[in-house]
C-alpha cells in the first residue's frame, strides 16, 4: 500500500503544480496575440506666410476709449486648415492682440484711428506667437456732437478703405485703422459735430494674414 500512496501523493502535487502554472501560460499566450499599442503620435500642422484667416473681436474696441498698451482679443471664425485639408486652428480659438497706438479724432474731417496688432493664438492650450498682419476691417465710424451728447454711428468704413496704412518701428508696431470720410461729414453735418471715433464694434471681423510660416502641433 505504501508505493501505491506514494505514487498518489506525486500524482497529486504534480497536478496542482500544472493548475497553477496554467493561468501564467495562458496570460502569456494572450500578451503574445494582443499587439502592444502604439503611443499616441503627435502631428505638426503648417500654414505658410500670407496665409489669411478671419477672426471676430470679443469686445468693442473704440478711439474714444483705447489707451495704447491694451489689450484686445478675438476669435477665430471658422476652421483654419493646411494644405492637406487637416485642421490647424479649431473654430473658437483665442487670438490675442495688443492695441499699439490710439489717436483721437482731431475735429470732424480728420476720424480717429487705431494701431492694432495680433500676437498669438491659443490651440489646446498651448499658445503660438503670430508674425502677422491685419488686412481689413469693417469699422464704424461715431460722431460726439459739440454740445457733448451721446455719441450717434453715422457711417462705416468699407473694409477695403479701412486700413489705412501699415508701420514697424523698434518700440511699436501694428495696422493703422481708420475710416474715409463720407458724405455724412460734409458741410452743416460737420459743424454740428466734435469729431468722430473709431469703433469696431464686438463681432467685428479682422483679416489677418500670417508673415511666416506657422506651425501647429496637435496630438
Amino acid at each position: 500500500m505504501r508505493p501505491n500512496y506514494k505514487t498518489s501523493l506525486i500524482t497529486a502535487v504534480s497536478l496542482a503544480a500544472l493548475a497553477a502554472c496554467q493561468p501564467s501560460s495562458q496570460a502569456a499566450e494572450l500578451a503574445k496575440k494582443e499587439p502592444a499599442k502604439a503611443p499616441a503620435m503627435s502631428s505638426t500642422r503648417t500654414l505658410e506666410a500670407f496665409r489669411q484667416f478671419a477672426v471676430a473681436t470679443t469686445a468693442t474696441i473704440s478711439s474714444r476709449s483705447a489707451k495704447a498698451g491694451d489689450a484686445f482679443t478675438a476669435t477665430v471664425v471658422s476652421d483654419v486648415q493646411d494644405a492637406a485639408g487637416r485642421v490647424a486652428i479649431p473654430a473658437g480659438s483665442l487670438v490675442s492682440g495688443t492695441i499699439t497706438d490710439v489717436k483721437p479724432a482731431p475735429n470732424p474731417n480728420s476720424p480717429g484711428t487705431l494701431t492694432l496688432a495680433v500676437n498669438s493664438v491659443a490651440v489646446n492650450g498651448r499658445s503660438y506667437p503670430l508674425n502677422a498682419s491685419i488686412d481689413s476691417v469693417a469699422t464704424e465710424l461715431h460722431a460726439r456732437s459739440v454740445s457733448g451728447g451721446d455719441a450717434v454711428k453715422v457711417g462705416a468704413g468699407a473694409a477695403a478703405g479701412a486700413v489705412i496704412g501699415q508701420f514697424i518701428s523698434k518700440n511699436s508696431g501694428g495696422t493703422i485703422i481708420g475710416a474715409v470720410v463720407g458724405a455724412a461729414f460734409a458741410g452743416a453735418y460737420a459743424a454740428a459735430t466734435k469729431d468722430g471715433d473709431i469703433v469696431l464694434p464686438a463681432g467685428t471681423h479682422i483679416l489677418v494674414t500670417l508673415s511666416q510660416r506657422l506651425n501647429i502641433v496637435r496630438s
